[in-house]
Parts: structure tokens; C-alpha cells; sequence
């Protein structure tokens, strides 16, 4: 028992914690952005930066699509020893994700400014709408260079090189820092700086990604062959839900920050974008830990390697709560310090914006139960629940959204994510159920 408590934590370690590590990296584009623009370009900035996020966020729904349901489809086959035919998916997915980066990025450079005019009527907030216009103008150009990395990554996994994804995304990310304090202090080009280092750290990312598929000891066929566009279309099915889910995030964010202009509490805008920054600390890790054991799940399910498939998930849920409790009393006690972290010394950090913060997080280890039963799902290749969760915003955070401000301060708006989370995590224990019986499993097994 001893022994197989210690080799499968290693394996979760090995597969998990590179990516893990990874997403940690990944977490640096978002922080070090917040953190010069909130500094150097000022509170403005950060404003601005509240009105970005939706967009990204919608970035990384398409990663996610990508990532999650190609990390299950070519796991699935190297499992059972298809290597040729995962060689193929592996390329059609590259195509398939450079060729759609490229067209959303043409149609958003065209749709993004009437879109974001569209959530200001007072003139006085006019000039973040340019600021955030300008930003996206230029990140919409690293897309197609985004969802290369994202799948880079994915694959690193399925070939059984975790720790690959580390180096890869952290020499990124340290290209990002660079970078950022070189166009925002060095040349003073401000929020223009900001995304003209994400993206020239995007494409150095691309040719990582080539270099390690063509170079390195993981020899692929020279044939470039391709695989039929129906397991692109199983990925997109498996990989829905968390796209779909982070679609959601993407429309509230787009309705809270209309919400806190139409309530005239702009200043709350820098508050959600320090928020939005440490959800993505949050997040990402949390995801980070249980994606990178979805490869290792698929595997080991298609392989009939039950009772490992079982430990891998148990001890997996133990880590991901584990991680989850840290990082929750973290931001319970340091709210205000980590506030200060992104706001210009000269410039206050309200207790409006401290209460903003703590709201948002304050049943946040229901996020790690959900993040964990999700990635179940997903790893066991679910096609549909994972959507149903991922509408639950709509008939959750909407309202509370809209309602909350009409009965509390406009700062208790951000409960609305608290109490998501806790829909999200009830909603999923219960679809999982039946999901697991369909598979010849149970949670009384798991966790046997």
C-alpha cells in the first residue's frame, strides 16, 4: 500500500506537476503585464486592462478547446500503440489551430472597437476604451502563435515528456518579463508595449515548438501525412465544455465591467483586473495539475489499468484540494498586499476594492472539487456534461450580477463568482454519477 501511495504520487508528479509548473509559468504573462501596466502606465492601465480580459479570456477558450480534447484523442491512441495514426492527429491539429487562429484574428480586429464603445456612454471613460483597442489590435496577431503553444504542450505530455512543458513555457514567459520592462520602462510604449511583448514572446514560443518536433530525441515519420478531420471534431466535442465554460467567463466579465460603468464605479475596474489576474493564479495551476494527469488517466482507462486509473484519480483529488485550501487562505489573509502588488504606490488601494477581492474569493475551494470532477470527465473522454456545467453561468452569475447591485453595494457584485462556484461544484458531483456507472466505475471506487 505504502509502495503504491509513493510510485503513483511520482507518476501524478511527473505528469501533473511539469504541467503544473507550467501553467504557473503561463500565469506570468498575465501577472507581469498587470504588474508594469499597473506601476508604469497607472491606474488607467489597470482599467483598461478590465476591459482586455474578456478577450483573452476568449483566447484561451479556443487553447483550451485545442489542448483538452486533443491531450485525450492522441493519448487515447498511443495507448493502444497507434503512434502513426496519433503522429497524424498531432499534425492536423497544428494546421487546424494556426489556420483558425489566423481567421479570428482578421474578423476581431474589425469587431473589437464598436464592441467595446459599446459598454461606455460617459466620454470620461472613453480614453480606457481606446487604451484596451490599441492592446487588442496587437494581441490579436500572436493567436494563431498562442494555440501552437497551447497544443505544443498538450503533446509534450502525451509523449510522455511533462517536464519538457516546463522549460518550454518558461522560457516564454521569461522572454514576456524582459520584454515588458524593456518596451514599458525602457521605451515608455505603455499598454502597446505590454501586448508587443506578449506576442513576439508567442511567436519565439512557435519556433520553440518547431525546433523540439524536428530536432529533438522524439522522433516523429518524416511523411507529413495527416490525420481525418473526425477526431478533430471528437476533440472538439470532448474539449466543448471547458471551451464553452471559458466562453462564459468571457461574456460576464463583458457584462460585470458594463455593470460597474452603468453603476459609475470605474475604480472598481482596476479591482477586477487584479482579481481577474488572481483567478488566473488560481485557475491555472488548479487546471494545470489535473490536465496534466488527464493523459495519464486516458492512458492508463484505455490501457485496462484499472486500479491504477483509480489511484492516479484519488490521490489526484487529494493534491488538487490540497493546492486549493493553500492558495485560498493565501488570498483571504494578503488580499490587500496583493492589491498594492498592482497599484502604483502614488494611487490607493480602496477598501471597496480589498472587499471586491476577498468576495470573489470567498468559497473558492469549491472551485478545486469542480476543477477535479471535470477533469475526470474529460480524461474519460465525456462529450456533453462538461457543457451542461458550463452553462450554469448563465443561469447563475447573470442574474446575481444584475440583481446584487440593486439590494447590496455595487463591490458585492463579485460574490456572484463565489456563489458560481459553488453551483458548478454541486451541479458536477451530481452529473458524475451517472457518467462513472457508464464507464464500470463510481466514486466509492475511487476512493476505496
Amino acid at each position: 500500500m505504502r509502495e503504491d501511495f509513493f510510485s503513483t504520487i511520482g507518476e501524478i508528479i511527473k505528469y501533473g506537476g511539469s504541467t503544473f509548473a507550467a501553467l504557473v509559468a503561463s500565469c506570468i504573462y498575465t501577472t507581469t503585464d498587470g504588474f508594469f501596466i499597473g506601476n508604469w502606465v497607472g491606474t488607467d492601465g489597470l482599467e483598461a486592462m478590465a476591459l482586455i480580459f474578456p478577450v483573452t479570456i476568449f483566447f484561451g477558450a479556443l487553447g483550451t478547446l485545442f489542448e483538452t480534447g486533443s491531450s485525450a484523442v492522441v493519448s487515447e491512441k498511443i495507448g493502444a500503440e497507434k503512434k502513426s495514426l496519433a503522429e497524424k492527429i498531432m499534425r492536423t491539429n497544428y494546421v487546424c489551430a494556426f489556420v483558425i487562429g489566423i481567421i479570428v484574428a482578421v474578423v476581431g480586429n474589425i469587431v473589437i472597437e464598436p464592441l467595446l464603445h459599446m459598454l461606455a456612454n460617459n466620454p470620461d471613460d472613453f480614453h480606457i476604451i481606446d487604451m484596451a483597442v490599441g492592446f487588442l489590435r496587437i494581441s490579436l496577431c500572436g493567436l494563431p502563435f498562442l494555440l501552437t503553444i497551447y497544443l505544443t504542450g498538450a503533446f509534450m505530455r502525451c509523449i510522455e515528456q511533462p517536464t519538457h512543458v516546463f522549460y518550454f513555457v518558461g522560457s516564454t514567459a521569461v522572454m514576456n518579463i524582459m520584454l515588458d520592462a524593456l518596451f514599458i520602462i525602457g521605451f515608455g510604449w505603455g499598454m502597446s508595449g505590454a501586448a508587443s511583448a506578449t506576442v513576439i514572446s508567442q511567436i519565439l514560443g512557435t519556433v520553440i515548438s518547431l525546433w523540439y518536433f524536428k530536432y529533438s530525441r522524439q522522433k516523429f515519420s518524416t511523411l507529413l501525412s495527416f490525420g481525418s478531420l473526425e477526431y478533430i471534431l471528437t476533440e472538439f466535442k470532448i474539449g466543448a465544455g471547458f471551451a464553452i465554460s471559458t466562453l462564459m467567463m468571457c461574456a460576464i466579465e463583458y457584462l460585470l465591467n458594463a455593470t460597474l460603468l452603468a453603476y459609475d464605479a470605474p475604480h472598481l475596474l482596476a479591482a477586477a483586473t487584479v482579481s481577474n489576474i488572481l483567478l488566473t493564479i488560481v485557475f491555472l495551476p488548479l487546471n494545470g495539475l489535473d490536465t496534466g494527469i488527464q493523459p495519464l488517466v486516458s492512458k492508463l482507462f484505455a490501457a485496462n489499468k484499472t486500479e491504477r486509473c483509480l489511484r492516479v484519480m484519488r490521490y489526484g483529488f487529494f493534491l488538487t484540494m490540497v493546492l486549493t485550501v493553500a492558495m485560498y487562505v493565501a488570498l483571504m489573509i494578503f488580499a490587500e498586499e496583493l492589491a498594492r502588488f498592482f497599484v502604483a504606490d502614488n494611487e490607493p488601494v480602496t477598501a471597496e476594492m480589498v472587499t471586491f477581492l476577498r468576495l470573489t474569493f470567498a468559497l473558492q475551494p469549491f472551485v478545486g472539487l469542480y476543477t477535479w470532477l471535470s477533469g475526470i470527465m474529460a480524461a474519460l473522454e465525456d462529450e456533453w456534461r462538461n457543457v451542461v456545467i458550463s452553462l450554469l453561468p448563465l443561469v447563475v452569475q447573470v442574474p446575481l450580477i444584475c440583481l446584487l447591485p440593486k439590494v447590496l453595494p455595487i463591490e458585492f457584485v463579485a460574490l456572484s463568482y463565489s456563489l458560481l462556484d459553488v453551483a458548478e461544484a454541486l451541479v458536477a458531483f451530481a452529473l458524475i454519477h451517472s457518467f462513472l456507472r457508464s464507464k464500470k466505475l463510481s466514486l466509492k471506487k475511487i476512493f476505496a
